[in-house]
């Protein structure tokens, strides 16, 4: 089922103006997004007058606003701009546009540069730039649960958690769902339940070993409705074979579909070479950030075993923000056959048609080979429930 979006435009300041005091004054209802194009343009505007239309935007949108026209030139000036805008509640991390929490009243910043810029690369904060760069802000709750196989699902599990980007995200969607997350990370507990949520929204962060029966009886008894498991593209690749395995075994036995982000479709012979992420407000500000491969893991095309980081370099220093040791490029088909083990049926979500496809029936027009894609597996239709 697509996902209708309202769009305004506003081709100039004055147009914005119009907009915002017909949302302001409820005669008109908030669209998804506003698109600025025109004369309305945010770097051309006294900073004090764009903080306050910025100000005004922020609860008069659902997702946030697109902004057509030219980027500034300079990095200087790049750089203020943008800073000025993710202050305000608005990151460009989605290559949707400026982009916020659905309708979410909470204005949060999204400046992680201002850090960089008073203590370099060692102050940065690590959570922050993994989301820039590596966030899947692209999906979120909505786009899986308006598919036809998961239509009733009304409880999110985020199994491997960490700050738990995919519940916070999707509950300003649907505050009505049940949210559960799952880490043994007490801090990212502590972090998590410490953000702001909409106060009628069900949550519990259980610290606990996602692959520890108790857990997931604990998952399923305070479920209500379809239950729907999601675990990152990062999370699962830590697990050796029989621990995924376990991993799969045990969500499917508790909740109807589990849904394992994947990288796209590849050779782990490819994934071997740095790769570079750097994002123009970390160029601008005067850093960089990689994908670099470990000296001692090259991938292995037998055991798709390979070893790599996350880091940022500024200059001659280099600072390190997650190590990938040991780690497991579980492609595709491996992931199918250990679900033909288990006995699971596999779907994969073909982001063109909004729907999860059985396996099965592979269309060589989805943009799995391209980009991120999501492999789901279920029990419902197994010959284990006939």
């Amino acid at each position: 089922m697509s996902i209708q979006k309202t769009m305004r435009i506003a081709k100039s300041p004055e147009a914005l103006e119009k907009i915002l005091g017909r949302i302001e004054s409820g005669k008109q209802s908030k669209p998804d997004w506003i698109r600025l194009q025109g004369t309305c343009r945010l770097d051309k505007m006294p900073a004090a007058k764009r903080d306050a239309l910025l100000k005004r935007m922020h609860p008069c949108v659902l997702r946030g606003f697109k902004n057509s026209c030219e980027k500034p030139r300079g990095k200087k000036a790049r750089l203020n701009l943008w800073q000025s805008i993710t202050r305000l509640g608005f990151h460009d991390f989605s290559e949707f546009g400026w982009s916020k929490n659905y309708d979410s009243p909470y204005v949060e910043n999204y400046d992680y540069i201002s850090a960089y810029q008073k203590g370099g690369i060692e102050a940065l904060d690590a959570y922050s730039v993994y989301s820039s760069v590596l966030g899947t802000f692209d999906f979120s709750v909505e786009d899986f649960v308006t598919t036809k196989l998961c239509k009733n699902v009304q409880t999110i599990v985020e199994p491997m958690a960490g700050t738990a980007e995919f519940c916070y995200a999707g509950h300003f969607r649907h505050p009505d769902f049940q949210y559960m997350m799952i880490d043994l990370d007490e801090d990212a507990h502590e972090l998590v339940l410490g953000q702001e949520w909409l106060p009628q929204t069900s949550k519990d962060y259980i610290v606990g070993d996602v692959l520890a029966d108790n857990v997931w009886d604990r998952v399923k008894s305070q479920s209500v409705g379809d239950s729907l498991a999601y675990v990152g593209k990062q999370s699962h690749h830590y697990f050796s074979a029989k621990q995924l395995m376990k991993l799969m075994k045990v969500a499917t036995s508790h909740v109807d579909f589990l849904m394992l982000e994947t990288p796209q479709i590849c050779l782990v012979s490819e994934m071997g070479d740095t790769d570079e992420l750097t994002r123009r407000e970390q160029e601008d500000a005067g850093f960089k950030c990689e994908l670099a491969g470990e000296d001692d893991g090259d991938p292995n095309p037998l055991t798709n075993a390979l070893g790599f980081r996350l880091q940022t370099v500024q200059g001659k220093k280099t600072r390190t923000l997650f190590n990938y040791h040991d780690w497991r490029f579980w492609s595709h088909p491996t992931l199918v056959a250990f679900a033909d083990l288990l006995d699971l049926n596999s779907f994969y979500f073909h982001s063109e048609q909004e729907e999860f496809i059985p396996v099965d029936e592979w269309d060589g027009d989805a943009d799995c080979e391209d980009n991120v894609t999501f492999m789901l597996f279920s029990q419902r239709g197994s010959k284990r429930n006939g």
